[in-house]
């Protein structure tokens, strides 16, 4: 799902064809944006719930051959992410987390743990914030500036979409199965952490089921410059108002 793409990248880690863009109003991006939220369950359930907490597995092919991994995520707002993986290399299973809160971030594999410095957490905070704008419930405030950016094809369906900008932090831009108005696909620019150079980044999201009254990704599929990265699916998301403050300590 959405937060397990985003919140896995600290760790370090569908075919589109696009139609041109139009220079499109903001009304009809909120129009957008408005049918989205409502089919993903509506503006009240979608702030009621913030706190999300994700059982997944997956591949990691960030690094060439691929890599089993399988963990859990906790997320609450846009600042605050808990990463416990394990992933599967050389005959090992290895144990990772990560933590990032709105002033601080770790990282600890197996019993080592490190302090992220100010960059990394700068650009984990940045990732956090684009797993936040594609919640869709924090897009109503106004801070968020929103235009439509055209249409695409996406597994042979029309998507329309949504580019998000918001000062201090780099866009997003989301894509809308253009019938049932579920996000299909975010897309932004993040930095690779083993090149430090700025990369584009394309998350696909399928397999929607119904999750405590709102509608969740349970698949995902991540590709950079359009290469795969990462691939996996949920096997259980609960949500909730808040997560105890302790999920979010030094590990």
């Amino acid at each position: 799902m959405r937060h397990v793409q985003h919140a896995f990248l600290a760790f370090g880690f569908a075919l589109a064809v696009t139609a041109p863009a139009r220079a499109d109003g903001a009304a009809d991006a909120r129009a957008l944006v408005e049918k989205a939220v409502k089919a993903h369950g509506g503006q009240e359930k979608l702030e009621k719930l913030p706190a999300i907490v994700t059982k997944f597995k997956g591949t990691f092919h960030g690094m060439g051959e691929g890599i089993p991994m399988s963990g859990e995520i906790s997320v609450q707002g846009a600042d605050r992410q808990r990463v416990e993986i394990e992933v599967e290399a050389g005959g090992q299973k290895i144990p990772i987390t990560i933590v990032v809160t709105s002033d601080k971030g770790w990282t600890k594999i197996a019993k080592d743990t490190k302090e992220m410095d100010k960059d990394e957490l700068k650009e984990a905070l940045e990732q956090a914030h684009g797993a936040w704008v594609a919640t869709l419930a924090p897009l109503k405030d106004k801070k968020f500036t929103l235009s439509t950016i055209g249409e695409m094809e996406i597994e042979k369906r029309p998507a329309l979409g949504v580019k998000v900008s918001c000062k201090g932090h780099r866009d997003v831009d989301l894509y809308f199965d253009k019938e049932s108005g579920m996000l299909v696909k975010t897309e932004g620019r993040v930095k690779d952490e083993g090149s430090g150079q700025e990369v584009t980044e394309e998350s696909f999201h399928s397999d929607y089921k119904d999750v405590q009254g709102t509608k969740q990704p349970m698949k995902f599929t991540v590709k950079r410059n359009g290469k795969l990265f990462m691939e996996g699916e949920s096997s259980e998301v609960l949500l909730s108002e808040k997560l105890d403050a302790s999920t979010f300590a030094k590990p």
